[in-house]
């Protein structure tokens, strides 16, 4: 079934009006826990209580109490709450902790369930829903797959007499140090062409990785066994440097900086998620209307993965398993697949739930599940449990070869010999 935009206001004010109805002359006698860091974030909870009102509107008695816990603190908090034997009833959780909780065993296998149900995520999901997959077992389904993105100031290129966007890396390359200019002849450069962390930050590992993939169909930061791809990663860096060796690219932004940069018209490139619509929005109105969005020009797999996941506990009241189920069943249907783009703005984890008209109003949603359709997995395979500290060691020796310009192999090296302690 397809959705058009037009149906964002009609979902919200029924989803809100049947949880009415449905609570009138009926005592609730079941109160599910679900937390999230999701729970004020602006659109992204707007969806999340439309869904949950609908969900209480089908199942009287049924209430779910969704509060906000903090991102920073929130896998800690769950896992304390887990091992004390005190899980929450529908568990939303960041895909790069997955592992911490397939391991444990404390994730409910769905298997049977998707069977019985002929669920839409076995044949019509994210290419990254494997992500959930531990042991031969389907133990969560993914809400957010995404790939990244290149965001482009379409004002600046055409001032510099560019046709844009990029295509290729090498044209990447090019464009960045045209475009940088010093526009009032201070001596200041007042616009870079391209925008990454160069500080310690994950978007380091993100932008290294958009160019590894670039490398090859299979290239990676390590193969299968935990071997560096030494060659992939050089050709990254390699790009990198030469943007900073140009001027192209500012120093010392972390990833608020360089987004920063972005909106106010300082950089006229950078690579984002699906989330950098928000970001556009936030842009002063002269400068918001020239910010576009495109596929990386990198050619091949994209950088990505899955976001965010939905999963039951193992360790709960079988009647809870089978409410929270419910609750990932609504949540995996056509009309709140589309919900997900017209209500939070981001891209369905179902396919082909938006129809074209949708997309030809909002373009950047097209680029959004275009991109999310050719992702590939920035977990690397031999690391994913171990992930959170494998980031922070190729940030480290990403930033020690591209930014203090060290020899690669010996940063190559030390790594790989960081990463054999890590198993």
């Amino acid at each position: 079934m397809r959705i058009s935009r037009t149906i964002r206001p009609v979902l919200l004010a029924l989803a809100i009006a049947l949880a009415a109805l449905g609570g009138q002359g009926t005592a609730q006698s079941i109160t599910l826990d679900m937390p999230s860091w999701q729970a004020t974030e602006p659109g992204t909870s707007d969806w999340w209580k439309a869904l949950i009102a609908d969900f209480e509107a089908r199942n009287p008695g049924v209430a779910i109490e969704f509060t906000h816990e903090p991102f920073s603190g929130y896998n800690q908090k769950m896992v304390t709450r887990f091992a004390g034997g005190n899980p929450p009833d529908i568990f939303h959780m960041p895909a790069a902790n997955f592992m911490v909780y397939a391991q444990e065993g404390w994730l409910a296998p769905l298997d049977e369930r998707l069977a019985a149900a002929d669920a839409p995520v076995l044949t019509e999901w994210s290419p990254v829903q494997p992500t959930c997959s531990y042991e031969g077992q389907t133990l969560c389904v993914v809400i957010l797959g995404y790939g990244y993105v290149l965001g482009w100031n379409q004002a600046a290129f055409e001032e510099a007499g560019l046709s844009g966007p990029p295509t290729t890396s090498e044209e990447l390359i090019e464009m960045a140090q045209a475009l940088t200019v010093d526009k009032d002849g201070d001596g200041t450069i007042d616009q870079y062409g391209f925008v990454f962390p160069t500080v310690t930050h994950a978007g380091v590992e993100t932008t290294a990785g958009s160019f590894i993939f670039e490398y090859g169909a299979d290239a990676h930061w390590v193969d299968a066994e935990g071997n560096l791809q030494r060659d992939a990663i050089k050709y990254a860096w390699t790009q990198m440097r030469r943007m900073i060796d140009d001027g192209s690219v500012p120093l010392g932004l972390d990833n608020n900086g360089k987004r920063q940069f972005f909106i106010e018209g300082r950089a006229a490139m950078m690579l984002e998620g699906p989330w950098i619509q928000g970001f556009i929005n936030s842009a002063a109105p002269e400068i918001q209307a020239g910010l576009q969005v495109a596929q990386t020009p990198f050619g091949g797999a994209v950088y990505g993965g899955a976001s965010n996941v939905l999963a039951v506990p193992a360790d709960i009241a079988s009647e809870r398993q089978e409410l929270a189920w419910e609750f990932i069943q609504l949540f995996t249907t056509s009309e709140w697949q589309a919900a997900y783009a017209t209500i939070a703005g981001q891209p369905p984890a179902r396919k082909g739930v938006l129809d074209a008209a949708f997309l030809a109003a909002n373009p950047n949603m097209e680029q959004f599940v275009q991109a999310a359709a050719v992702a590939r997995d920035y977990l690397p395979p031999a690391y994913v449990t171990e992930y959170t500290r494998f980031r922070d060691l190729a940030v480290e020796a990403t930033l020690s070869a591209v930014v203090q310009d060290q020899d690669y192999d010996r940063v190559l090296d030390q790594l790989q010999a960081e990463l054999r302690r890590l198993r």
